[in-house]
């Protein structure tokens, strides 16, 4: 769609739904936000993370219509707390991945690790993601606070340090790492305030040469 239409879909679906909770006195919001909301997923001016793993500290640039939209959204949830009782959660859900589109979509980052995504080969399955959003919802936690979802391993269980130099050099400053295989975005917070476990992983949906295992 023209990025005016991207624009204000996005942005008035949420600050309508959000104007309702907050006038019907609606307890708690779940915003599904966006791992874009840094900005360099769809930017017109490349560039990269300052840092990785990218966690909820990284300082937000986004340009293009979708990712300021997200942006916003998150804004409107400060400011719906600020004015009114109500408590929100935003999820930022990284590439959301189901049965039927793990091969499609990430069999050619398993094969090969060159194949390059801007969310630094880091990734979601559709039912790590629900699980956060009932804990979310669930969730007596003040505020709003914002959380990465994503699961902790990289698509190809490749040793992270090791591609992140290998294909961006010193670039992107390296932080400490939970795991080899650590996924490029950090979901520790999640972890750590909402008890939220991820259980899947691509390993549950395709082999080593990124093809689908049969059921």
């Amino acid at each position: 769609n023209p990025a005016h239409v991207v624009f204000r879909t996005n942005l008035m679906a949420t600050f309508n739904v959000l104007e309702a909770a907050v006038r019907f006195g609606v307890k708690r919001f779940v915003n599904i936000s966006s791992e874009t909301v840094p900005g360099f997923f769809f930017p017109e001016r490349p560039f990269l993370p300052d840092y990785a793993p990218v966690d909820e500290l990284h300082p937000a640039h986004p340009q293009d219509p979708y990712a300021l939209t997200k942006h916003f959204g998150e804004q409107l949830m400060n400011a719906a707390v600020e004015r009114s009782d109500i408590r929100a959660i935003s999820i930022r859900p990284s590439w959301v991945q189901n049965e039927g589109n793990y091969e499609q979509n990430l069999g050619p980052q398993v094969r090969d690790a060159s194949v390059l995504s801007p969310n630094l080969w880091s990734y979601i399955d559709a039912y790590d993601l629900a699980d956060a959003i009932v804990l979310a919802t669930e969730s007596e936690l003040p505020g709003h606070e914002v959380f990465y979802i994503a699961s902790p391993d990289n698509v190809g269980g490749h040793d992270f340090a090791e591609v992140l130099h290998q294909y961006y050099g010193d670039k992107i400053e390296l932080r400490e790492l939970d795991r080899v295989d650590a996924s490029g975005i950090s979901s520790a917070k999640a972890q750590r305030m909402l008890g939220w476990t991820p259980k899947r992983s691509w390993r549950d949906y395709l082999d080593a040469d990124g093809r689908a295992i049969a059921k």
